[in-house]
């Protein structure tokens, strides 16, 4: 909640370096896989040099893996990937969990958005940690998607410029 307070007003700093994004990626992928030993995590990663605050990067990532373990109560299988385009490095974050449909991926990004309908009502969230993420992209110049279908998964994107 303090940081939907800090993006509201204005006040969500960023403390941005030069890291290795691959090395973060396989950082959060361990964390993550050590908390849900029971997913299996794959990564297909190529190096990438990015000018970013890290640790924002990391919670968007986490964010977007857990949300994939969440949803995703029958299917063990999350694959991480990531490439350039446009002078962008591009990180996707693939399920095959319950999906969400085609109304919801337009609003899934709003603060406190939830998606509804009985599949969704058994999973605990106050619909922040996707909003939080898109402003954390946005504020670096960055964009963020998802592609799903419902019954058959959903992949999240998020993007990043090359040179900030």
């Amino acid at each position: 909640m303090l940081d939907v307070s800090k993006i509201k007003s204005g006040s969500l700093m960023l403390t941005k370096t030069e890291f290795e994004l691959t090395a973060m990626i396989q950082e959060v992928v361990t964390h993550v896989q050590h908390i849900n030993p029971d997913y299996h995590i794959s990564t297909s990663v190529k190096v990438a040099i990015v000018v970013a605050d890290r640790e924002r990067i990391s919670q968007v990532l986490i964010n977007l893996l857990t949300n994939a373990v969440k949803y995703s109560p029958n299917s063990k299988a999350i694959i991480i990937k990531n490439f350039m385009e446009d002078n962008q490095v591009v990180v996707s974050v693939h399920d095959t969990g319950i999906g969400i449909n085609k109304n919801d991926q337009e609003k899934i990004f709003e603060r406190f958005y939830r998606v509804e309908g009985k599949d969704e009502r058994t999973y605990p969230g106050f619909g922040i940690g996707l909003f939080i993420s898109s402003e954390i992209i946005r504020r670096h110049h960055g964009k963020i998607s998802v592609s799903s279908e419902p019954g058959k998964g959903s992949v999240f994107y998020f993007s990043l410029p090359l040179n900030t």
